[in-house]
């Protein structure tokens, strides 16, 4: 199932190698698609396709120690506009584009003979689309059941396009907690997912385990674990409209500002009351593509963090200095109260 799409976050792309990567945010230079391995042919591996066997590549850690070694390197280059060396695959080598939403159209059509948990992907996008009076062009499939590696025990990963559609969403997802059909994550799942994250992400326990059950875009849905990204535009961000430059690292205590793009990905608090505890220069807000660091903060609380500090230059010579975390090794975020 191939798309035609530009491919932005919550797209997965192939190469003819057969190595599946997953599509990183919305800004992407012409021609290519910014994106990390995410399965890789393994004849080892617990994931079967068509007779062949994939592994998953977990952890961020991993993916970019893939990164580093042949026949992949070759993809990483600098971007002058991104202002660092990213993964970029170019568009004329890709052997698939997998489009959530066309991959969610599939599951409609062949709604009677899903199995889990296509099936429950599928009946919570009903419900949710629903309740919120979506289009169905606002909401796609992703991971593993994107690419047809899922198997019994593979997570629910939806995702919703445009603000407009995210925010109602939201609001839907916050009714169906309410009325128990989405459910908090219980002891057991905290357990596995601290242990699968603390290999890349430093935690506080104490916090994480007072926090997470609260994050609505994380969960079960009739008994299947989910996870929900609102990604706020619907396609590619111009390229060189804004461009970045990277200072290097910086680690912080702040006062959150404002959280009120914390739903998206890329999620963004703006900061206050910055104590700049090593790096260059004091940023104004914190960045991550990373969904565990989506609902992370509430307005008002105190946090610490470290990860790599940028300059945006945008439109007008409007320049903001920004914490991005979540991309490199001894990167954290984290409340400082549970």
């Amino acid at each position: 199932m191939a798309g035609r799409r530009q491919p932005i976050e919550g797209f997965m792309v192939e190469l003819p190698s057969g190595v599946i990567f997953e599509v990183k945010g919305l800004l992407h230079p012409p021609g290519k698609v910014l994106a990390y391995p995410r399965y890789l042919p393994d004849p080892a591996g617990n994931r079967v396709r068509e007779g062949r066997r994939y592994r998953k590549a977990a952890s961020w850690r991993e993916r970019q120690a893939l990164l580093r070694e042949d026949p992949l390197s070759r993809y990483v280059a600098y971007d002058p506009v991104l202002g660092d060396a990213f993964c970029f695959l170019p568009l004329a080598e890709l052997a698939a584009i997998y489009d959530p939403v066309a991959k969610l159209a599939e599951l409609r059509r062949e709604a009677g003979k899903l199995a889990r948990p296509g099936r429950e992907a599928l009946k919570m996008a009903e419900e949710l689309v629903e309740r919120a009076g979506l289009s169905w062009s606002d909401v796609g499939v992703s991971g593993s059941l994107l690419v047809g590696l899922s198997g019994e025990a593979s997570d629910i990963d939806l995702v919703f396009y445009g603000r407009d559609a995210c925010l109602k969403a939201y609001r839907a997802l916050r009714e169906m907690r309410e009325d128990g059909l989405a459910r908090p994550l219980g002891a057991e799942e905290l357990s596995a997912i601290l242990a699968a994250r603390s290999a890349d992400t430093l935690y506080d326990p104490e916090v994480f385990a007072a926090r997470e059950p609260g994050k609505l875009l994380q969960g079960t849905f009739e008994g299947v674990l989910y996870s929900i990204r609102l990604v706020p535009a619907r396609g590619p961000e111009p390229y060189g409209r804004v461009r970045f430059r990277a200072l290097g690292t910086a680690e912080i205590r702040a006062v959150v500002a404002d959280a009120s793009e914390a739903i998206f990905t890329p999620c963004r608090y703006r900061l206050r009351e910055v104590e700049l505890l090593s790096g260059a220069q004091e940023p104004e807000a914190l960045v991550s593509f990373r969904l565990r660091f989506c609902e992370h903060a509430r307005e008002g609380e105190e946090i610490a963090a470290r990860g790599k500090l940028e300059e945006a230059i945008g439109p007008g010579g409007r320049r903001e200095l920004r914490l991005v975390v979540g991309g490199c090794p001894g990167d954290y975020f984290m409340p400082l109260k549970a």
